[in-house]
């Protein structure tokens, strides 16, 4: 950020001012939103509970498959919220999940201008569209450990990008790095994918010293967990859940794939509608309340947030179609420079793994199908939104723009819970 005769640039400013907004917003939420709504929240409590200042944890029952990361930082900070008598000690935990949030909107600041130098209005757009994105917002309010799953990842897309685009070679940096990703892996098993992106982008840029430190670290650094989980339950240390036993390729029909759940997925967007439907099921999940933690409770739908969804569900297509796009391009000019490429390649690799992970664990309910479990690649979408946007031109930039925030003015009331 430059100052020109010692007060703050245009784009300094504006910075702040949405760092400011990000940070409102998270507290406002964190205050209000009820701890127990999240996504099995009861266990997420119970295990961080249980692991501070007890060190148990929880055996083979609600999320024993999780790893430790998240509930031991969760775990401290409502234990000192108790001894400091400061009401509902879970809350606390929300609000380090707010502050992670606000970190992660500015590391995928820098992380565009890193790419993108000199061209602060792709970082800014990919900023805002990282921290506003309802998928974000919703994950940021509740007590669970996407968002720090989320800010582990991009800090390691950061710091590689880092390495790839200077001259020099940096063990250090390399270091930092592979311990990034292997906290990430204590964290949830999603961020195997920004490993992968990782490994495969210093790969295409040679960096074979950088690379073997990396792998070491981000191997030995969750190594105790994958024992521990290999040598209590058997089975896949990674994700160890039943499924069933059947070919991987026979455990999901044709319409799980392919079906677009129209027009429903903007006429009734919540469930059961399109169930076990991966298309519409994950879009409204992302834009939307699917799913029942925000908006409604599942049970309680009324013509007054029905009506709020369909908007909600409309006035996302523009800015994922930008956001698609914009990746698409993005990814198309990133193949040939490994600076770019892990940013480029996470998309790609989370989509895949996502669905791998949804065919391997079908189940009747469709629970699998969160778009949360796809949010440690919102750094790559975010900079594909704001390199789409910043690719227009004349009067189809002042027009898709325009669009674009009256989207994002219309989520407004649906990210106030």
């Amino acid at each position: 950020m430059r100052f020109a005769t010692g007060r703050p640039s245009r784009e300094a400013l504006l910075l702040w001012a949405l760092l400011t907004a990000i940070l409102a917003l998270g507290v406002w939420n964190a205050h209000a939103y009820p701890p127990g709504n999240g996504y099995d929240a009861v266990h997420h409590m119970s295990y961080a509970d249980g692991l501070v200042p007890g060190g148990e944890l929880p055996n083979g029952t609600g999320e024993y498959y999780t790893p430790p990361g998240f509930y031991a930082v969760a775990g401290a900070a409502d234990w000192l919220a108790v001894k400091a008598g400061l009401g509902e000690p879970h809350r606390a935990a929300q609000l380090v999940n707010v502050l992670l949030v606000l970190a992660t909107a500015f590391l995928v600041y820098r992380l565009a201008l890193l790419i993108f130098s000199g061209r602060p209005r792709i970082a800014l757009a990919a900023a805002a569209f990282t921290a506003f994105l309802p998928v974000t917002v919703k994950a940021e309010a509740m007590f669970h450990p996407e968002p720090l799953d989320l800010a582990l990842s991009t800090l390691a897309l950061y710091l590689v990008t880092r390495l790839l685009l200077q001259d020099g070679r940096s063990l250090a940096l390399a270091g930092t790095i592979g311990v990034t990703l292997g906290a990430a892996q204590l964290v949830r098993a999603f961020s195997l994918w920004t490993v992968a992106a990782v490994v495969l982008a210093l790969l295409a840029g040679r960096r074979w010293r950088e690379l073997a430190l990396v792998l070491v670290l981000a191997v030995l650094i969750p190594a105790p967990w994958y024992l521990h989980q290999r040598d209590t339950y058997g089975g896949s240390p990674v994700f160890n859940r039943p499924t069933q036993q059947k070919p991987i390729w026979e455990r999901r029909p044709v319409s799980f794939y392919v079906d677009p759940g129209v027009p429903d997925v903007v006429a009734d967007p919540v469930r059961p509608h399109f169930l076990n439907r991966a298309i519409p099921t994950t879009y409204t999940e992302l834009w939307g309340d699917y799913f029942g933690i925000w908006a409604w409770k599942g049970h309680d739908l009324t013509a007054g947030a029905k009506r709020a969804l369909q908007v909600q569900s409309a006035a996302g297509l523009l800015p994922t179609l930008v956001a698609l796009v914009g990746w698409l391009a993005f990814l198309a000019g990133s193949l040939r420079r490994p600076g770019r490429l892990a940013v480029a390649l996470l998309p790609a690799i989370g989509l895949a793994g996502y669905l791998y992970f949804t065919v391997s664990y079908p189940t009747p309910d469709g629970d699998v199908l969160k778009a949360t479990y796809m949010l440690t690649t919102v750094a790559g979408w975010a900079i594909g939104f704001g390199y789409g946007l910043d690719r227009l031109r004349g009067r189809a930039l002042w027009i898709v723009g325009g669009l674009c925030a009256a989207s994002f003015a219309v989520q407004l009331p649906f990210l106030i819970f």
